[in-house]
């Protein structure tokens, strides 16, 4: 089992504008690197 933590931040707060970007990257990396994995794994590359 996984656990986890949720924190709300409101747009509000002060340190919204800097969470907001490092969400953003975050997701963005984890796609970029998604992407590599499966085009690799589909072309018979390997990991």
């Amino acid at each position: 089992m996984k656990l986890a933590e949720r924190h709300i931040i409101k747009r509000g707060h002060q340190f919204w504008n800097e969470i907001d970007e490092l969400s953003w990257h975050s997701k963005n990396l984890y796609n970029g690197a998604n992407y590599l994995i499966r085009q690799n794994f589909i072309y018979g590359h390997g990991y």
